[in-house]
């Protein structure tokens, strides 16, 4: 499990280290291509509330199905739910202890990015969208104004990342088309996402590799440590 896991964390961290490797930085919407972008805004909200609640169901449903033979409905609930509830409070705690601005922020307030997080979530909402009323890409100046936060770590990719790894631990060992199908798009929707938070501005290379990695490491321990432990549960044994 530990090489599984490690090899999709690391087909993961690719993405920021390419970005290091080639130099690239974010340096504003002049250089936001529609075709490419807007798909990439579209995707990003899939790990956005409210629509990400939406995706954990999906996703949940059909781990669920694919499992059906090996582990139990509770069990794969439980994972799951487990996988986003943990990760997201790491998020969180890391989120407020760090207080990173995101890049979008210092290209708007330059020096000034303490004073805009001074101000309420609703009142920085109002600033980003008085910044950029007359932005000729409205869907993502208004992506922006919901996503006030800090930037590191990065909910997104650990969301993204952590879905990937239940996909990877629950999939392991089990064959078939409709499996590698599940693999294939799971690999793919979280690289997107990744990519996505580089090009709307929202985070940082750093913010990702170390947002996959806490992914990473908190999965090595549902999967190894606790998975095996809650299938011994009465509850999550399963039946017939």
């Amino acid at each position: 499990m530990f090489q599984k896991l490690t090899f999709y964390t690391l087909l993961m961290v690719i993405i920021p280290v390419i970005a290091w490797l080639s130099g690239w930085q974010w340096s504003g919407d002049e250089n936001v291509i529609g075709i490419v972008d807007y798909p990439l805004y579209w995707l990003t909200e899939t790990g956005s509330v409210p629509y990400a609640i939406i995706t954990c169901v999906l996703l949940m449903l059909w781990l669920m199905y694919l499992t059906r033979q090996r582990y139990s409905w509770l069990l794969v609930g439980a994972i799951c739910a487990g996988s986003v509830i943990g990760t997201q409070a790491i998020k969180t705690v890391a989120k407020h202890t760090f207080a990173e601005p995101r890049p979008y922020v210092v290209a708007m307030m330059g020096e000034n990015t303490e004073q805009f997080y001074d101000l309420t979530r609703q009142a920085r909402g109002e600033l980003v969208a008085a910044h950029y009323q007359d932005s000729p890409y409205p869907l993502i100046a208004k992506h922006r104004e919901n996503e006030t936060g800090y930037s590191f770590p990065s909910g997104h990719t650990i969301f993204s990342v952590s879905w990937l790894l239940v996909f990877a631990g629950l999939l392991a060992g089990l064959t078939g088309q409709a499996v590698v199908f599940a693999k294939i798009f799971a690999i793919s929707w979280s690289a997107l996402m990744l990519i996505s938070r580089l090009r709307l501005g929202m985070h940082y290379p750093i913010d990702l590799f170390i947002s996959t990695l806490i992914a990473w490491a908190f999965h090595l321990v549902l999967f190894i440590w606790l998975v095996p432990y809650l299938e011994n549960w009465t509850l999550f044994r399963k039946r017939g």
